[in-house]
């Protein structure tokens, strides 16, 4: 059983809270002492002899969980073209370009990243974009939100697609004025194309998972709730356990894709089941798409959109029926919705399993939460939902969340210090591969309310501040409780976990401006260092 002292820290325990020049005394994973070296070392059992790491004054706090990320999804990103801050479509054009040079004939190019409004054409890429630069190879790039895409003519070829092809329900296929399809696919439909690129092997795909935590574990995080299913259920958690056990520890809170569902249901597992570095979180379910890509399901039409209130990805009644579902086999749900329709609809879901199998302690969530009204907010604390949202959002939907809803839905919008004043439980996540997982990006815009090259000077929408420690709690205690671990997780404190981060400087003491720049010095799971900064 390890044994370990971290002396020399600057321990931020809980919040706020400092104890300077503090140690941590670790015995088999988990803290048994907060104090000083000799108290540390006296809470030992007798003949236990840790070791002693000197932390070197540094400012310690509780290691942060992300609440909602697509971790395997992030991994298996990593070797694929890489479009985040291309420029225009003829940038794009030259990615795809250099790509195909160094694919052979017929193999898929696989790309992430891109966004039509930073674009100087103003326009989204199509099919014939691609086909002038990829030869005989099927192209398939992802918007950097997810819920779009856009396909060469060799892919739709493979996937059968032609004006003929109607539109699944959930989606949509953009088609030009003489109904050919353009190549751009949204929602369900984007399904129609990724069904024919070929899944990644074993190995790669443990080689990805296995980038992707030691990625984030260079970022201080130390837990994950990720919304992961490109396997199968129990290959999924069979996945996790092998790669943690190569080394990998971090600690994993499944958000259950629900097409899982009759797996899930026919074993005896459940939300909260399993152990301390996995665990069954939440079945993820979707009732709109994206707002920079207009999908996300709004009540009245879009303000730079006339006559488009967005997708609704599932019926209402579908969706009642799956939460009402997941409510009676003791699951949370964690449902992903945007738009303010989504939003309603998504609270109805809950109400509507409340009443009909009254269980009040699953906390479930409602992922993103982005267009609200007083109303929606008010039914939130009501029937005691859990906002998780993603601070870092608004770095870049600030470039044209205005131009989307217009001035007088604004208001109500990214409402973070709203829902926090009102009670509404807070979880902070980053949504990665659509925005970096990094918690300190994801404070800095919560506290700042503005993009990464501090703009603009006064914050977006600046009454929705939050306070540094505010911010800090989305990432440690909120995110805890979201994922029903607060009792040990989210705080320095004796009997929780020994998951902490050592940080480059005091996030409560440098200019909010700066946070964004501090630097992970070292990242400790279960009293194992996991990460240290070269």
């Amino acid at each position: 059983m390890k044994a370990t002292i971290f002396t020399n820290g600057d321990l931020r325990t809980s919040g706020n809270d400092l104890i300077t020049g503090g140690s941590i005394g670790s015995l088999g994973g988990r803290i048994i002492c907060i104090g000083d070296y000799e108290e540390c070392l006296n809470a030992f059992p007798r003949g236990v002899k840790p070791e002693t790491r000197d932390l070197g004054g540094k400012t310690v706090m509780p290691g942060f969980i992300d609440s909602h990320i697509h971790l395997l999804g992030f991994g298996l990103n990593l070797e694929q073209l890489s479009l985040v801050d291309v420029a225009s479509v003829e940038e794009l054009k030259e990615k795809v370009r250099e790509r195909a040079l160094e694919t052979e004939e017929g193999g898929w190019i696989i790309g992430r990243g891109w966004d039509q409004d930073q674009f100087a054409e103003k326009r989204y890429p199509t099919r014939y974009d691609l086909d002038e630069v990829a030869g005989s190879r099927p192209v398939y790039l992802v918007r950097t939100c997810g819920h779009i895409a856009v396909a060469s003519s060799k892919a739709l070829e493979i996937a059968g697609i032609t004006k003929d092809v109607e539109d699944p329900t959930g989606g949509a296929i953009d088609r030009d004025s003489r109904g050919e399809p353009t190549g751009v696919f949204r929602e369900s439909a984007l399904g129609l194309v990724q069904s024919c690129i070929p899944k990644a092997d074993v190995e790669a795909t443990e080689t990805a998972l296995a980038k992707g935590i030691q990625y984030v574990f260079s970022k201080g995080i130390t837990s994950v709730h990720t919304n992961d299913g490109q396997g199968g259920f129990w290959e999924t958690i069979d996945l996790y356990r092998r790669v943690q056990g190569k080394g990998f520890p971090l600690r994993v809170y499944w958000d259950i894709p629900s097409e899982f569902f009759e797996d899930l249901s026919n074993s005896e597992l459940r939300t909260k089941d399993g152990h301390d570095y996995f665990r069954i979180g939440a079945v993820k379910l979707f009732a709109d798409g994206s707002l920079g890509g207009r999908t996300a399901a709004l009540e009245f039409p879009y303000s730079d959109d006339p006559g488009n209130h967005g997708i609704l990805v599932v019926s209402e009644e579908e969706l009642m029926e799956a939460v009402y579902k997941a409510q009676i086999h003791g699951m949370q749900v964690a449902i992903h919705a945007i738009g303010d329709r989504a939003v309603r609809v998504s609270l109805d879901a809950i109400e509507y399993a409340q009443n009909r199998f009254p269980v009040y302690d699953l906390r479930h969530r409602i992922v993103h939460a982005q267009i609200l009204s007083p109303e929606l907010i008010a039914r939130m604390k009501s029937l005691r939902v859990v906002a998780d949202i993603q601070p870092k959002f608004i770095s870049t939907d600030m470039r044209w969340a205005v131009d989307r809803v217009g001035t007088e839905r604004m208001k109500w919008s990214y409402a973070w210090r709203t829902m926090l004043e009102e009670g509404i439980p807070l979880a902070g996540g980053s949504d990665c591969p659509v925005e970096p997982p990094d918690p300190l990006y994801g404070i800095y815009c919560a506290v700042t309310r503005k993009d990464m090259n501090g703009n603009p000077s006064s914050g977006f929408y600046p009454e929705q501040k939050m306070t540094v420690d505010e911010a800090v709690h989305l990432f440690t205690t909120g995110a805890a409780y979201a994922g029903h671990e607060e009792n040990k997780k989210g705080r320095l404190s004796p009997g929780y976990l020994c998951d902490f981060v050592v940080l480059s400087d005091d996030i409560y003491c440098v200019d909010p401006e700066e946070i964004k720049d501090l630097e992970v010095l070292l990242t400790v799971v279960g009293g194992q260092v996991v990460y240290e900064k070269a």
